[in-house]
């Protein structure tokens, strides 16, 4: 297993002997160098004494130095061993990282490299040791300039595509440090080629997903199921609440405000209930900022799994204005025509009871009570034509049981009967209070709103329907005409009561002619009897 070049060739080490050695060396060498001089200026038989010590002291210089050396000599091993188990256990992480490790000098070839570097570079040990790094960068100059700008910088870090040795381009995250010795420099190699590939084909999905979402005319959105904050929102919010993107973004919440005030209990209503369901459908109104109030179609479902923290809800936002403006013209619709089906029916039920009833009572209170379903009213009247300037109160809606007397209407007092009179056409007064030349009268009930319509039948005016309402702008156009409608067929129906009227009159006076023409007969043949009995 090749070493680990971090450190230069281990050499033991060569440190200062301890101070307890410099100590008894220095008192050995003192104590010889007094003994001896004693023995210099002494005299010959205690000179013989004194240097007589001196090879004792130098036994003990010795032993001292043998006793440093052994110690020593221990502890030299002792490092050594250390050396060596750091050395293999540097060796064990160089040999086994996952990521790339080279060991570069200057130039800057490469003079070690461990297995996964190896693999990343995909070239032999052989081939790769010194080779220069430069190699494998697919732009070298500018490797050259921050290969010298690592030298002075002492480390850098970095991403860069290597050309690996059988050209196939792999993408790395760098670090280097320089000099962590002089002259040598380490390099570690992270592969992110997969990751790169990942994050590329990630930021390719969502450039996809974005350019679909701003291109399509309904908003997506993305929000968080417990605060209702919004996280994501497509361009189309803009075109749709006339809010800019920015001011969502400032307020994430700030789409609550858009609601309808009428909508809005119900639409957060439901929001908060799609946090434990995990569904949103909703239909509502929202106002722009120019006042102009919009229909929204909304859905979402949540996104991710169930545990997920925080939840997430995603879903679309559609305009439906124009269709919730068909609906309701197809409503209108359906209503107008409905209301004109049942107008239909209860005008031919009501002309087909007006012309099957021959008497004017009975035929006055159908009429009556036909018009109120159509038209509402507070009070109406049948008034007919009684000369060429009055007119009858007929029958009143309700009736007034106290009165006794038959009410007339002359004309020259009341100015709206003349117009009518006269042009043969329909009033309609939406605030008779506004009139200066309206007079009230008891046949029209204290009317505010009220509607004349003249009963014409071949050009002969037989009478007015009059109807009232104590509210004024109570009548429309529409009540106009429903009750015009109805007004065709009561004079016709009028006419032929007024018809059978005279003609059981004439029936009765001709029975009474009759019977007197028979009495009178029978009269004539007594008298003639009695003239022949006689004769």
């Amino acid at each position: 297993m090749p070493m680990a070049p971090f450190l230069p060739k281990s050499r033991l080490p060569t440190e200062p002997p301890p101070r307890w050695f410099w100590i008894g060396s220095l008192s050995l060498l003192l104590l010889g160098i007094v003994f001896f001089t004693l023995s210099l200026v002494v005299g010959n038989r205690q000179s013989r004494l004194f240097l007589a010590v001196i090879p004792i002291i130098l036994v003990c210089a010795l032993a001292l130095h043998a006793y440093y050396l052994l110690h020593a000599g221990r502890e030299r091993h002792a490092v050594a061993d250390a050396f060596y188990v750091t050395d293999r256990e540097f060796a064990s992480i160089f040999e086994h990282a996952l990521d790339g490790i080279l060991i570069l000098d200057n130039q800057p070839a490469c003079l070690n490299a461990n297995p996964a570097a190896l693999r990343i570079l995909g070239v032999p040990r052989e081939e790769l040791l010194g080779t220069s790094f430069s190699r494998f960068f697919t732009d070298e100059p500018e490797f050259a300039r921050a290969w010298n700008l690592l030298l002075e910088g002492k480390k850098q870090r970095g991403n860069a595509e290597l050309v690996r040795g059988d050209n196939k381009i792999v993408s790395v995250d760098y670090a280097i440090a320089a000099n962590y010795v002089p002259g040598r420099h380490v390099a570690i190699l992270c592969d992110t080629t997969e990751r790169r590939m990942a994050e590329a084909s990630l930021r390719q999905s969502q450039e996809l997903l974005q350019e679909v979402t701003d291109h399509v005319q309904e908003v997506v959105w993305m929000l968080r199921a417990d605060t209702k904050e919004v996280i994501y929102v497509s361009n189309a919010y803009e075109t749709i609440t006339g809010h800019s993107l920015a001011e969502i973004r400032e307020n994430p919440s700030s789409y609550k405000d858009l609601v309808h005030p009428e909508d809005r209990a119900r639409f957060l209503a439901k929001l908060e209930e799609a946090r434990t369901t995990g569904k949103f459908d909703e239909e509502f109104r929202i106002v722009r900022p120019d006042g102009a109030s919009r229909w929204i179609w909304s859905k979402g479902t949540q996104a991710g799994d169930a545990d997920e923290v925080p939840p997430r809800l995603v879903g679309i936002a559609q305009d439906i204005t124009s269709r919730k403006h068909a609906e309701q013209e197809i409503a209108k619709h359906l209503a107008e025509a409905e209301a004109a089906r049942a107008e239909a029916e209860a005008l031919r039920k009501a002309t087909l009871t007006l012309t099957q009833n021959l008497k004017m009572d009975a035929l006055l209170d159908t009429l009556l009570q036909t018009l109120h379903k159509i038209v509402p009213y507070d009070s109406a009247s049948v008034l007919l034509t009684d000369t060429d300037r009055s007119f009858l109160v007929a029958r009143q809606m309700p009736r007034e049981t106290t009165r006794k007397n038959v009410v007339t209407l002359e004309v020259s007092d009341y100015r709206f009967l003349q117009k009518v009179l006269f042009t043969r056409d329909s009033v309609l007064v939406e605030n008779t209070r506004n009139e200066s030349e309206w007079r009230d009268s008891p046949a029209f009930g204290a009317a505010r709103s009220w509607i004349c319509i003249p009963l014409v039948v071949s050009e002969n005016l037989v009478g007015l329907l009059s109807v009232s309402s104590k509210e004024s702008g109570q009548f429309t156009r529409e009540h106009l005409r429903l009750a015009k409608s109805l007004a065709l067929s009561a004079a016709v129906a009028i006419q032929n009561a007024r018809l059978y009227e005279r003609a059981e009159i004439y029936a009765s006076e001709l029975e009474l002619q009759v019977k007197l023409l028979k009495e009178t007969q029978a009269a004539l043949e007594q008298t003639q009897s009695r003239s022949r009995g006689t004769g």
